[in-house]
């Protein structure tokens, strides 16, 4: 009856713990400001699968350079013709001044998808898309999509802990009992 209770309170405890994924998202922007990007990243409990979708914040690594300094795009998992794709939402930004380009000056640019990125899995994946800024194209890069596990325990772990507290606890009373 001992060992019942201790392994109950065990199985108990370690479905309590989660694993995580971080999605991530990054946008190079290099043809506005060499080295310049726009990334974002969200923690999941699980995997988008396909047809899911998650809004991503995003910044730039430049922020004096564009406005909005912040904003976020939604990624959904599609299916493609052969694989699944990482598709982005329509992002919208005004570039300020630019290093690479003066006549790229105080202009909008509406980023979308050219050449979906594109995974034989979802988990775990890395994978390189294609976006143009704006339609007729501006100019033309890449996107890079990542889904990684978290690489530290999540916020939950404290209830395994407590888990197995409680058991050495309960066990050490039965053993009195």
């Amino acid at each position: 009856m001992f060992k019942l209770k201790l392994i109950a309170l065990l199985t108990v405890s370690a479905g309590l713990t989660q694993a995580g994924v971080i999605q991530s998202i990054s946008f190079d922007l290099s043809a506005l400001h060499a080295g310049s990007t726009l990334s974002g990243s969200v923690n999941l409990q699980n995997p988008l699968a396909l047809g899911g979708s998650v809004v991503i914040p995003l910044m730039f690594s430049d922020p004096s350079d564009y406005n909005p300094t912040s904003l976020s795009t939604t990624l959904t998992v599609t299916q493609g013709p052969t694989l699944d794709q990482f598709r982005f939402s329509a992002i919208t930004f005004t570039n300020l001044i630019s290093a690479v380009n003066p006549a790229l000056n105080n202009k909008s640019y509406t980023l979308i998808v050219r050449g979906a990125a594109q995974c034989v899995i979802d988990f775990p994946c890395t994978a390189t898309g294609g976006f143009q800024g704006n339609d007729p194209a501006a100019f033309i890069a890449t996107y890079t999509v990542t889904s990684a596990a978290t690489p530290t325990p999540e916020p939950t772990y404290g209830f395994v802990l407590g888990g197995a507290i409680a058991v050495l606890g309960v066990a050490r009373r039965l053993r009195q009992a």
